[in-house]
């Protein structure tokens, strides 16, 4: 196995897969209580010993009420949020399965290559995220949507064009060709 035979498409969508795990972590939603109890938090500085002791009772409390409103991939529980999880998680290994395969030399000469794989999982876990931001878990006027889930609108759009990229060049024959440590050795 060398990483070698990667193409370009291959190594992004492989980091995009990886990126994609961050973005799973990060917030996804929040509150208008939330939001303001972590604004609350941030405006909060304690200073001195004694002097500070309310303020870092009113820090301490704001980040309370801040991270029990804050959701992300993985901890949101509705079946909708479930089937994003799972989407997600596939994509990430339809990826990372892409680029291993083909650093390890594996052809698959079904149309379905895992590279095309991940890039229809990205695609559907993209719109299932874009429907999830617009109906938000919980009431919708309470709830609001955190960075997370646009950074991985983001990072799927990369994967869905990484792996177009690499399936077109797996279809053409172009994605595979020989490492440079394999062509120094075979006869010329």
């Amino acid at each position: 196995m060398t990483f070698d035979r990667l193409i370009a498409a291959d190594i992004l969508a492989m980091a995009a897969a990886l990126a994609l795990l961050f973005a799973m972590a990060a917030d996804w939603y929040s509150s208008a209580s939330g939001e303001e109890a972590r604004r609350i938090e941030q405006f909060t500085k304690p200073q001195g010993a004694t002097g500070g002791e309310v303020s870092r009772e009113v820090e301490e409390r704001a980040r309370a009420v801040a991270e029990g409103a804050e959701r992300n991939a993985w901890q949101l529980s509705d079946p909708i949020d479930r089937v994003v999880l799972a989407a997600l998680l596939s994509t990430v290994a339809c990826a990372l399965l892409a680029g291993f395969l083909r650093a390890a030399g594996r052809r698959l000469e079904s149309p379905l290559t895992p590279s095309a794989i991940a890039g229809i999982l990205a695609a559907l876990s993209a719109a299932l995220i874009g429907y999830r931001m617009l109906d938000q878990p919980g009431v919708d006027e309470a709830t609001t949507v955190s960075s997370g889930a646009p950074i991985a609108l983001v990072v799927l759009g990369v994967l869905v064009l990484c792996c177009a990229r690499a399936a077109r060049a797996e279809e053409n024959g172009t994605a595979w060709h020989e490492a440079p440590s394999e062509r120094a050795e075979s006869p010329a």
